[in-house]
């Protein structure tokens, strides 16, 4: 899975946020996120596997892998629900 759309990364006043910057027929708008959010954005612009997304974060954060399983899950439950994943 990867993104659907090319997603412009920015920060405005201290809080990540991400536009699409291409064709966004489906999405219009801006993602407010946290750091997190925005990491797990930024694997997403490979086409990668909900397992290497964790293994990716497991490497940023320290943090209990079930904690970064739930967590990627709920990012990616957003994401298809805006539908911003290929």
């Amino acid at each position: 899975m990867k993104l659907k759309y090319e997603m412009e990364m920015m920060e405005i006043d201290g809080s990540p946020m991400a536009v699409p910057v291409d064709d966004g027929d489906e999405f219009r708008g801006v993602l407010h996120m946290n750091e997190t959010t925005a990491d797990i954005l930024e694997i997403l612009k490979n086409d990668v596997t909900e397992d290497e997304i964790v293994a990716a974060m497991k490497e940023l954060y320290d943090a209990d892998e079930a904690q970064i399983c739930h967590n990627v899950e709920k990012v990616l439950g957003i994401l298809c629900q805006y539908g911003l994943l290929a």
